[in-house]
């Protein structure tokens, strides 16, 4: 049956040797590659017009690709800083796990096949701290996009304009500037491209190839947490779709995919024995609604928004400020606006045969890209696989449209589109690297990130170098993840003369300050409260390094205190423990609660009954927390749910009648985000209760985190 299928999908293909075509045969382009076999379906011209578009993609990526994006950011360096690690430990993680199936990214297990790809490329080229080489492996990689893109069209819907499908993916600007990248999701959506061509390939040609789709099914689904969520989705829906085709296969067949899908799951497996506890922690990582204390009707109602805002042209054609700035092109959409009325015709075409297998893959395809994205919220990295059934919709599209026209007039307009999307693509390179730098003046956090190059890779190893004396202290509140940049640009040695802190550290409390030793590289908002403070005197800043725009990004700068600098702190230190109080009801009675000050939440967030949301104190260590009830009530036990720390813990009890009762417990090793207890040796009868936590080895200030307050 499967010879059968085969023959007749092969029968379906444009033959190059038929007696109509004996005439075209003599020319060479349309000669076959080989007389038999798969090659006997791609000419020599077809041949060259991949190998063209391929040129095209790869000239569009590599191009100038330290310039743009114009940041290189923590995600792109963790990948190579682990690979080198994990090559050096002889194939074992932090925790001495033998090929560990994920990898900690900061405060969440995300990483997986991304680092073992960058492993394979130093195996072979060495590691260096190469910002073109960690992207530029991201690229190589990316070409199974293209490529399996060409195939899916070619061999899936014998599209006679199968190689405009590089062309179209090639002016994407999401999958321009993410592809330049060395984010995992872009390998995710590249091997996610090779899983449905060899779909396609199971299905209508050899079921041999079973095998290999899943094993890129598989590589989707490790090289990025969201690819879990795409190749749920994919994997049932391609099942349930092509259930007969799959249940008439072999039992040979059927055994081997069996075997294959087990060897395929045994790394998730032993990831879920090796940390339970991960998949809690990266939803609340991302702060997902899924681990909120709502209803579950809620979760699902929100889910189907999110879910729907995915499938949205308005979010993917036109400009939007959801995405970050740096995940985005300046007003424009994530998808040429230009394609949209093909892409419509396409889709409108798959709905209309969708009792075809083959159209039933884009609109699965469609489906599954937001999947994952609506469980936290709508982001084109989480998203970005939409890139591939988008672009096969085009293509579909565009051959419904020219099948209406002689065929002299579908040649010409295929060339006019394919120089079309061509110059778009080169257009779009150019303007991105001659004037992505200004697209966004946002250049710290929550913008652009830029300065690691410019940072870690040039000013820092220079002034290590010219003065072997110096310790940098460094900023890092203009970037998710500096430890990252430090393992990536700096060698051991440099690593230990560099600190991370910021100067809210020295201005709040009186550090250990020597101008000699101490030079200082802060953002341009720090050097102007460290200036407006009152409490250093400041030398001229010894480098000053702009942003883009021309504005000071960084100074390099050396400091001291002034002679009065304990009075001023003094002054400082007895304001802060003053107590904010606040009037409250707390089940039902009225309260004061009279705390430090807060630089994140409220009074409210401490009693909510959700873990995820908290009140942080802006300096104070202990923290005070007190609660004054209008009315006495009994009270055995003080519960408390905190940010991740070792603390001392005392609470006063005061009585109706004044009398005080002060209990001390510590607590040490605990679990991340921990909930402690401690029991009163007596019911008692409170009138006040002052609650102080003290966060052991970090001194004044210090940002206690408190998520709940219970009190039984």
């Amino acid at each position: 049956m499967n010879e059968i299928a085969s023959s007749s999908a092969m029968a379906s293909l444009p033959l190059h040797a038929t007696e109509t075509e004996a005439s075209a045969e003599q020319i060479w382009w349309n000669r076959p590659l080989s007389g038999t076999g798969w090659l006997s379906y791609l000419t020599i011209g077809e041949l060259l017009l991949l190998a063209a578009g391929l040129i095209l993609y790869l000239y569009t990526r590599l191009t100038d690709l330290t310039s743009f994006p114009i940041y290189f950011f923590c995600d792109e360096a963790i990948h190579s800083v682990l690979a080198r690690d994990l090559i050096a430990n002889g194939f074992r993680d932090g925790e001495g796990t033998w090929l560990p199936p994920y990898f900690r990214n900061a405060e969440k297990w995300s990483l997986s096949l991304s680092v073992y790809l960058h492993a394979l490329s130093i195996i072979l080229f060495g590691f260096e701290p190469s910002v073109w080489m960690t992207r530029a492996t991201s690229v190589i990689a990316s070409i199974l996009a293209p490529v399996c893109i060409a195939l899916l069209l070619r061999l899936g819907y014998h599209s006679q304009r199968w190689w405009l499908g590089i062309l179209v993916l090639c002016t994407f600007p999401a999958w321009f500037l993410h592809s330049r990248t060395a984010f995992e999701t872009v390998l995710m959506v590249a091997c996610y491209a090779a899983f449905l061509a060899t779909y396609t390939l199971y299905r209508f040609y050899d079921d041999r190839w079973l095998v290999v789709v899943i094993l890129f099914g598989a590589a989707t689904f490790y090289s990025y947490a969201n690819g879990q969520g795409v190749m749920l989705v994919s994997g049932v829906l391609l099942l349930i779709s092509d259930l007969r085709y799959h249940l008439s296969r072999s039992p040979q067949r059927i055994s081997i995919a069996s075997i294959a899908i087990l060897l395929a799951i045994i790394p998730w497996l032993r990831f879920r024995w090796l940390h339970p506890e991960a998949l809690f922690e990266h939803f609340r990582s991302l702060n997902s609604y899924w681990i909120q204390s709502i209803p579950l009707t809620e979760k699902l109602q929100r889910f189907g928004s999110l879910y729907l805002q995915g499938l949205d042209p308005r979010y993917w054609f036109w400009p939007n400020t959801v995405d970050l700035d740096r995940h985005r092109f300046p007003d424009t959409g994530h998808l040429p606006l230009f394609l949209l009325p093909f892409i419509a015709i396409g889709l409108i075409v798959c709905l209309w045969r969708w009792r075809d297998a083959r159209y039933r893959i884009p609109l699965i395809a469609l489906l599954a890209a937001p999947f994952s994205s609506a469980l936290v919220g709508p982001a084109i990295t989480r998203m970005l696989a939409m890139v591939i059934p988008v672009t096969l919709l085009a293509i579909i599209g565009l051959d419904i449209l020219l099948a209406f026209l002689s065929h002299s007039r579908q040649r010409f307009i295929t060339v006019i589109l394919s120089v079309i999307f061509a110059i778009s693509s080169l257009t779009m390179t150019r303007y991105a690297i001659l004037g992505g730098p200004l697209w966004f003046r946002d250049y710290g956090l929550y913008g652009m990130q830029y300065g690691a190059q410019q940072l870690f890779g040039e000013t820092i190893p220079a002034l290590l170098d010219r003065d072997p004396h110096i310790i940098l202290r460094v900023s890092p509140t203009w970037v998710n993840n500096p430890n990252s940049f430090a393992s990536f640009f700096l060698t051991p040695a440099q690593q230990h003369r560099v600190e991370f802190i910021n100067i809210d550290t020295y201005r709040y409390q009186r550090r250990d300050l020597d101008r000699q030793r101490d030079v200082f590289i802060m953002t341009a908002g720090e050097y102007w409260l460290a200036q407006q403070s009152g409490k250093f005197i400041l030398s001229p800043p010894e480098q000053i390094i702009p942003y883009p725009d021309g504005q000071p990004g960084f100074y390099v700068v050396r400091l001291e205190y002034v002679a009065n600098i304990d009075e001023i702190l003094a002054a400082e230190r007895a304001e802060r423990q003053r107590l904010i109080e606040i009037p409250y009801t707390l089940e039902g009675q009225s309260v004061v609660v009279a705390h430090s000050p807060f630089d994140i939440g409220s009074v409210p967030d401490l009693f909510d009954g959700e873990p995820l949301t908290l009140a942080r104190g802006f300096e104070a260590n202990p923290l005070v927390i007190e609660l004054r009830f209008n009315s006495p009530r009994p009270l055995r036990q003080v519960g408390l749910t905190l940010g991740s720390m070792d603390l001392d813990l005392r609470v006063t009890v005061t009585t109706p009648n004044g009398e005080t009762r002060t209990f001390n417990q510590s607590y040490r090793g605990l679990p991340p985000d921990p909930t402690v207890y401690l029991d009163l040796p007596d019911l008692l009868i409170a009138q006040q209760v002052r609650l102080e936590i003290l966060q052991v080895g970090v001194g004044e200030p210090a940002h206690v985190h408190v998520r709940e307050v219970m009190l039984k």
